[in-house]
């Protein structure tokens, strides 16, 4: 009987082998830039719907969670799209941590662009209290574009285009494109 069991466990080692073995499906991760952008994409846009919600048409009214929802979706989702936009943001990325470089240096990357946003929040409510302009102009220097805020004008377009999307495939989409397509 010893000699059974033993012809049983070899023929059956020999019918495995025989079945190929498939492939496991390689976990996809991000490497630590990618995280490094995913991350700040993620930090600045919340920050951009969240302070400028009444300027981005689908956020504006109390419709604010529909924009935050989505960066709630998109850091729970597979992380084939998180490394899909985070690769998209680094033309967008590496431009402005240049000009950050060279305004900024002190500040990190999150930091300057959330200053950029703040710049025009600050601006708008000084206009809107005494109607006229601003002297304390935080655009002066360049320090956020050429003449004017363009890293609000930026952040604040792409994410009025994403809120006018349906849904967060479509807003996915929408911001994938917008990434890849501008500066």
């Amino acid at each position: 009987t010893n000699n059974s069991v033993e012809q049983q466990l070899k023929s059956r080692k020999k019918r495995d082998l025989g079945q190929e073995e498939l492939p496991q499906q390689e976990k996809i991760t991000l490497t630590s830039d990618e995280e490094k952008m995913f991350n700040s994409l993620i930090n600045v846009f919340k920050y951009t719907t969240d302070k400028l919600n009444n300027e981005i048409q689908g956020c504006a009214n109390g419709n604010k969670s529909k924009c935050n929802d989505f960066f709630d979706w998109l850091s729970s989702t597979d992380t084939q799209k998180q490394k899909e936009l985070a690769n998209a943001f680094t033309k967008v990325y590496d431009f402005l941590e240049s000009k950050r470089k060279s305004k900024e240096k002190d500040k990190d990357f999150d930091t300057y662009i959330k200053d950029g946003i703040n710049c025009k929040v600050t601006k708008d409510n000084a206009q809107n209290q005494n109607g006229n302009q601003n002297q304390n102009d935080c655009d002066k220097d360049n320090k956020y574009g050429n003449g004017t805020n363009e890293i609000e004008q930026y952040f604040q377009g792409v994410a009025n285009d994403m809120s006018n999307k349906n849904d967060n495939e479509e807003i996915y989409q929408c911001l994938k494109e917008e990434l890849l397509n501008h500066w």
